[in-house]
């Protein structure tokens, strides 16, 4: 990756972004210039000591009690989260800052690359966020009628496919009920095509109404079917949508032979995360049921790779 030293810096580029996506500068929607433009994305590598305390600090964080295990029974934490960033969302008279999720954490270490690195900007990673998401919206989204959205959170990756095509039909879904009301708030005060649709990722209403005119996107959420995934990626193999891009961790990308990798291998199996997701999506497509289009890495927080993401569509 090219990058140009600041200092004692380095900083993400538009050429380096065109490789993290692979594709290239001409490609690269004006909005994600934007943000480019007005973010800073300089950051210094963790070496030496500093990254033998990083990992001392990920290993004492395994080896503790501390980590909780996602699955169904954690349904009322997720309400509880998302009913404080609602409320904190109508307090501060819609401020779209309060709904980034607070397990979002500013001056925080991130994983980019095989590097712990130290961002300069308490706001790298809602920014690096930003950037992918108009990017993979842009890209995939532009032929299909209506974009759902499952486990929609605080709903702000459905604000960024409104302002790439405000005309579209746009569905939040998730368990929660706090989120629909997320949903709904910010139809109202931004003016959106916006609806919320409460629904269940461990048990799929069937009702909805998918088609190929649609497009389907997850990110973060998957994480908490751990390994019971196959129901819901079974459930839109049914309904067949045009596209679907899931951003989440995807454990099989990591090498088990790098203690880098390997300690977000570990981490990812405490918390119950996805996992074996990507291998069934291959069989899937050995299978002829599916067209895998990509899959990458991009960055993550201290423990994995959350960003990574995979782009597939059922074939007809």
């Amino acid at each position: 990756m090219r990058r140009y030293m600041d200092g004692r810096y380095s900083n993400i580029t538009l050429s380096d972004f065109a490789d993290i996506f692979g594709t290239s500068i001409d490609d690269i929607p004006d909005l994600c210039r934007k943000v480019l433009k007005n973010s800073d994305f300089r950051y210094s590598i963790v070496s030496g000591a500093e990254r033998e305390d990083v990992f001392l600090r990920v290993l004492n964080t395994l080896n503790s009690d501390s980590l909780k295990v996602s699955g169904p029974h954690r349904k009322q934490d997720w309400e509880k989260g998302w009913s404080e960033n609602l409320q904190n969302y109508r307090a501060n008279k819609s401020d779209l800052r309060q709904l980034i999720p607070r397990f979002v954490k500013q001056k925080e270490i991130i994983r980019f690359q095989g590097n712990y690195i130290v961002p300069v900007d308490p706001n790298f990673e809602t920014n690096f966020v930003t950037f992918m998401r108009y990017y993979l919206f842009s890209k995939y989204f532009s032929d299909v009628s209506r974009v759902y959205e499952f486990g929609c959170g605080t709903g702000l990756n459905l604000v960024a496919v409104a302002e790439l095509f405000p005309e579209k039909e746009l569905y939040g879904l998730d368990w929660s009920q706090a989120s629909c009301e997320i949903v709904d708030e910010l139809a109202k005060t931004l003016n959106l095509n916006l609806k919320s649709v409460l629904f269940d990722m461990f048990s799929p209403d069937r009702n909805i109404e998918l088609d190929s005119t649609c497009a389907v996107f997850t990110i973060g959420a998957m994480e908490q079917l751990g390994t019971n995934f196959k129901t819901f990626i079974n459930f839109l193999l049914n309904k067949r949508p045009s596209i679907c891009i899931n951003v989440e961790t995807i454990y099989e990308l990591h090498d088990k032979n790098s203690l880098f990798d390997y300690l977000a291998t570990v981490f990812l199996e405490k918390r119950n995360y996805l996992r074996g997701y990507l291998d069934y999506l291959k069989q899937l497509e050995k299978n002829g049921e599916i067209d895998i289009l990509e899959t990458r890495k991009t960055i993550g927080g201290l423990y994995h790779e959350a960003y990574a993401y995979t782009v597939w569509k059922p074939k007809p």
